[in-house]
């Protein structure tokens, strides 16, 4: 950690900086960043799968039957690795649809559990909350190249202002005094 009134406050602003590149970068080219995303995840779940299938090759003992339960689970792993290599761009609009229809479904759940609540005060914000959450499902479901851009831009929005507070938290010495910071 450093703190900042120490020396090493330009970490944070360094920090800061490439964070609102990110921020930026998320915005001029949403379909970049997803690629990038996705080959990232899939490099991640390469890795991990072939931790994985050592494991359950080495496993012996009388752990022996899990051997056949790391391995597959490698093995379905490393599937998953190679359609994202294979196809980024469908990968992530699948991914999109999937949190579409997570979106979709909880907040068909949100509105019934208001309406069941009617009685009690409130009851009308969780139906007003999923309501809008059943409008934004159903747009991520059918319109999921919009739906992916708009959760890259979301992802900028927050690294930009996440960037602005760490640059702040550098160059304002008054800013955080006695408190760390990373």
């Amino acid at each position: 950690m450093v703190s900042s009134t120490t020396s090493n406050r330009w970490l944070a602003v360094l920090g800061g900086i490439v964070a609102v590149l990110f921020g930026l970068f998320a915005f001029a080219m949403p379909g970049v960043m997803v690629a990038s995303l996705v080959i990232a995840f899939a490099a991640f779940v390469i890795i991990d799968a072939l931790i994985l299938l050592a494991g359950g090759l080495t496993l012996g003992g009388d752990l022996g039957d899990l051997r056949w339960v790391l391995v597959a689970g490698a093995v379905i792993a490393l599937v998953l690795a190679a359609l994202a290599l294979w196809n980024p761009v469908g990968f992530a609009l699948t991914i999109t649809i999937l949190i579409g229809l997570w979106t979709l479904v909880t907040s068909i759940v949100q509105v019934i559990a208001g309406i069941a609540l009617r009685p009690g005060p409130y009851w009308w914000v969780l139906v007003l909350s999923g309501v809008i959450g059943v409008i934004v499902g159903l747009y991520i479901i059918t319109q999921p190249v919009a739906g992916t851009v708009v959760l890259v831009w979301a992802l900028g929005i927050y690294a930009i202002v996440y960037g602005i507070g760490r640059i702040l938290q550098g160059i304002a010495p008054g800013l955080g005094s006695g408190q760390a910071t990373l």
